[in-house]
């Protein structure tokens, strides 16, 4: 059995925001990104967003991965989360 020694306070903040925050500040979207992002927040499906935008699924699978790496998250809500928060798009 491992033990674990417990995390400091300072350590348990940064196990809950790994990411960079600087570096997303200067986070730069293209427009297909943004499109991707914004039907994301409604709700759509890879899938979906696929067909009404116009390409492949596997397309728009590479612009959640790049959004994902650009952020620094791990899934497409947090990534469309930090959009919202940036001002790069708008929930509405």
């Amino acid at each position: 059995m491992i033990r674990q020694r417990p995390l400091q306070p300072e350590q348990r903040s940064q196990a809950f925001h790994s990411y960079d925050e600087e570096a997303t500040e200067n986070v730069k979207l293209t427009p297909r990104e943004k499109e991707v992002l914004q039907w994301s927040l409604l709700g759509k499906s890879s899938w979906d967003i696929a067909r009404i935008v116009g390409c492949t699924e596997a397309g728009v699978n590479f612009h959640f991965y790049n959004l994902r790496r650009k952020f620094g998250v791990s899934s497409r809500h947090t990534a469309a989360l930090k959009a919202v928060q940036l001002g790069l798009i708008t929930f509405s």
